[in-house]
């Protein structure tokens, strides 16, 4: 879809620079400002996608994370007690 969008972008920028009349002039400005936002965003979302974790957990992943939780705060409270 980004490809999509990108061509969609070029194609309005060539729109541009062939336009002889101001009504195709606008139509191409207008799909060359949309279609370079929309490439921009889609771009942006792929390299994020790219890049994120999963959202979900498995079981040992939960019980690590508890475990890790729990610890520092047995030797908080010992560290308090002294």
């Amino acid at each position: 879809m980004r490809w999509l969008l990108l061509t969609l972008t070029v194609f309005g920028l060539l729109m541009a620079l062939h336009a002889h009349t101001p009504g195709r002039l606008g139509l191409a400005l207008a799909l060359l400002l949309l279609g370079a936002l929309a490439s921009v965003f889609a771009f942006a979302q792929a390299r994020i996608r790219s890049s994120a974790r999963d959202e979900q957990l498995s079981d040992q992943q939960i019980a690590t994370l508890k475990a890790s939780l729990k610890s520092p705060a047995r030797s908080a409270s010992s560290d308090t007690g002294a």
